[in-house]
């Protein structure tokens, strides 16, 4: 029997004119390794630097690129890279937007409702498919559209690439093997990353928690308690009136917007990041942040990937979870090291008196002491 294969990859004749990416050495290595094997991931942590990965790549393979994200934020995040490492006016797919580019990045949300053949169209014009956050791809939604797309190289990237659903092996089905796995202990020691350190709070609130249907009620009850909420902002107001760059981390928009006008009512510049701020909007104060012009953000999980705030030095978990992936997108959120950062410092705020939630810390703690090799002593439980 004779085995045939069909290559039906498109690599455009269109070249690039793009200036090179300086990159560091395990940055360089991923690149060479995908120009030599087509596809595969990249696993690093958050400020490890995977989009300088990526525009390495592009750099690299002069052929028009795609690059798919889930959120508009990271979706601006990428073109103003573009526009500042590779001089490049990427396009745009999403937000009411279609402008396609050389070099575009598009909304998976948006591409999903195209028609198939206007999407088989559009994709055939890119020879490298970059994925952000690539494990994502396992939803049916992303790997839809990565499976229709013919380009010769794919790229993922992603700093969690275990998911606790159990499918992360479609992440290697559709992207390929890793091209390069750095750990947090490799970074830290090359002087990438900063090591946070952890400060638990404890809290007084308590629920009569009786089972799994008790769960939203108990959240909603967790958001609303005055007592709790006065904690929160009180160690918030502290560090941003000593001069730190806040992160305020809840699963409530409302949530949210009760912490930042509490902290505004306390005299600190602080504004909620959530699904309901509007693009333009969102863009300011993500600058003001940067530039720090803004003390505190209080933010949903629109935070918890792909957020770029080098100079954020502190964070706060003010309300519960234990998703291992969340927890350390959350953890590198501070480690990007920045000149005005002094210190980097996560606080955990637990509910010790409802089993569940402190089981939940306990749970957080052991994340923390793996990723950091931070010793037991140091995280000992409230």
């Amino acid at each position: 029997m004779k085995l045939v294969f069909d290559d039906r990859r498109v690599l455009p004749s269109e070249q690039l004119q793009v200036p090179d990416v300086a990159l560091r050495q395990y940055q360089a290595r991923a690149v060479d390794a995908l120009a030599k094997v087509t596809q595969g991931t990249v696993v690093l942590p958050c400020g490890g630097g995977k989009t300088r990965v990526a525009l390495g790549a592009i750099a690299r393979l002069k052929t028009p690129s795609l690059v798919l994200v889930h959120t508009l934020d990271l979706a601006e995040q990428w073109r103003s890279e573009l526009r500042e490492r590779l001089q490049l006016d990427a396009g745009l797919v999403g937000a009411g937007e279609v402008s396609p580019a050389p070099v575009t990045v598009a909304l998976i949300q948006a591409l999903a409702h195209w028609h198939l053949s206007e999407l088989e169209v559009f994709l055939a014009r890119f020879g490298l498919l970059i994925l952000d956050e690539a494990h994502h791809v396992a939803a049916s939604t992303f790997h839809g559209i990565v499976d229709h797309c013919p380009a010769r190289y794919r790229l993922g990237l992603t700093a969690t690439p275990e998911r606790e659903d159990g499918l992360t092996p479609l992440l290697e089905l559709f992207l390929g093997s890793p091209l390069l796995t750095v750990t947090h202990d490799e970074l830290v020691a090359a002087g990438v990353l900063t090591v946070p350190s952890i400060r638990t709070i404890t809290t007084d609130f308590t629920f009569g928690y009786q089972g799994a249907e008790d769960y939203a009620r108990m959240l909603s009850a967790v958001a609303a308690d005055p007592e709790r909420n006065r904690s929160v902002v009180e160690a918030v107001a502290a560090e941003a009136n000593a001069g730190h760059t806040c992160l305020v981390l809840s699963g409530r928009v409302e949530h949210c917007e009760v912490l930042a006008a509490a902290l505004r009512a306390s005299g600190i510049s602080a504004e909620p990041l959530t699904g309901d701020v509007g693009r333009e909007r969102r863009k300011v104060l993500l600058e003001d942040a940067r530039a720090g012009r803004l003390q505190v953000l209080v933010a949903t999980s629109l935070a918890d990937e792909g957020l770029d705030l080098p100079r954020l030095s502190r964070v706060f978990l003010a309300f519960p979870g234990r998703a291992r992936g969340r927890t350390i997108q959350r953890l590198g959120r501070i480690m990007r090291p920045h000149p005005s950062k002094q210190s980097a410092v996560l606080f955990d705020f637990v509910d010790k008196r409802v089993p569940l939630l402190r089981r939940h810390h306990l749970e957080r703690r052991k994340l923390y002491s793996e990723v950091l090799g931070i010793s037991a002593s140091e995280l000992r439980a409230p």
